[in-house]
């Protein structure tokens, strides 16, 4: 009992060896050590998330001011995509004053720049409509095309890295780390192609482009993004394959695991109950890293399986110069990326209340 207790209260913030002593109960390991009863609204927690909102608002400002530089220094511009490269100065020159591209750069961005703040990305300039409304159409499918492929991440990869931990030095755990290792080396648009090629061509078993809206019909819509959430979660599989197994692999270490044993606790309890959440921090990050570069992949998978997203409009955008659009699309992944730091912030806090009083 004592053991269990004391495994109970220990420190979830990477620390092995917080087991309450022997003879004593969970308070005796002393006053000042966190517990799994911190609560989400303590005075630490609300320190760091008004410390990662603050940072956060520095941040947005300096990805915003790049990003409406960077896209004005591409060749060509919005004139030349709309009229053609044949148009000549004095029509490039009017549309130019049409669209408002003639005002000093400074103006230009402290313009753009409000109108984000009160929710208002302007409007396209090759379609006229409010960006704003083109990125609620394209988002939803960019959205459920990661969260499917992080949704097979979480079913197969993370058991397979606990396994593979459990299993360390086996054939099944060099079998494991190999399967992971070819899953790094294959690019996501080269297995994309490999996927169509074999499940949508030659066995004819999956649809192999267009995207159907849930709303319309859910079978046909899983149907649909069945190829592309795999060319998309197996490389991001790997990853968490041989990133779980490594943190596990350094809790199952841990002495408080070799006490357990000896104690008699079941092996099940140890891996999943304890050793598991130990190792949790090291994986919420690396879900959180996955998260971002998924939505960062979305530009080329959208655009292999022809998906109306977010990633596959911004790249016909580029294509065209819409300026308006780029830098509201961009804007869009900018806040995602915060938004998702943010979250595993508090998320790694919660489970390791020591990281949150740091």
């Amino acid at each position: 009992m004592t053991l269990r207790a004391g495994l109970n209260s220990r420190d979830w913030g990477g620390r092995a060896d917080a087991a309450a002593p022997p003879g004593g109960s969970p308070a005796a390991a002393g006053p000042d050590r966190p517990t799994r009863a911190w609560r989400i609204a303590s005075p630490a927690m609300r320190r760091l998330v008004v410390r990662r909102v603050l940072l956060t608002i520095p941040t947005a400002i300096l990805a915003s001011i790049v990003i409406f530089l960077l896209i004005r220094m591409v060749p060509g511009g919005p004139a030349i995509g709309i009229l053609g490269v044949h148009a000549s100065p004095a029509s490039v020159a009017a549309l130019n004053k049409e669209l408002g591209l003639d005002h000093p750069l400074v103006q230009q961005y402290w313009q753009w720049l409000t109108g984000a703040l009160q929710g208002n990305l302007g409007q396209s300039l090759q379609t006229q409509e409010p960006v704003a409304h083109m990125v609620a159409q394209s988002f939803p499918v960019s959205a459920e095309l990661v969260g499917l492929a992080l949704l097979f991440t979480v079913v197969f990869a993370l058991p397979a890295g606990v396994l593979a931990a459990q299993r360390a030095g086996t054939r099944l755990d060099r079998g494991l780390s190999n399967a992971s290792g070819l899953g790094l080396a294959v690019p996501d648009f080269f297995l994309a192609v490999i996927l169509i090629a074999i499940f949508g061509i030659a066995a004819r078993v999956l649809p192999e482009l267009g995207f159907v809206p849930f709303s319309q019909s859910p079978a046909a819509n899983l149907d649909h993004m069945v190829l592309p959430s795999l060319s998309m979660g197996l490389g991001a599989a790997a990853i968490v394959v041989r990133q779980v197994r490594a943190a596990m692999v350094d809790a199952l270490n841990g002495p408080f695991v070799r006490t357990a044993r000896a104690m008699g606790v079941a092996e099940r309890t140890i891996v999943w109950r304890y050793a598991l959440r130990n190792a949790l921090p090291t994986i919420l990050n690396v879900y959180g890293l996955l998260l971002v570069g998924m939505f960062g992949a979305t530009l080329i998978i959208e655009e292999v399986f022809v998906l109306p997203g977010m990633g596959n409009a911004l790249v016909n955008a580029i294509g065209v110069r819409d300026y308006t659009f780029i830098q509201g699309v961009t804007l869009v992944y900018v806040g995602l990326v915060l938004v998702i730091n943010l979250a595993v912030d508090i998320a790694v806090a919660v489970v390791s209340p020591k990281l949150a009083e740091q």
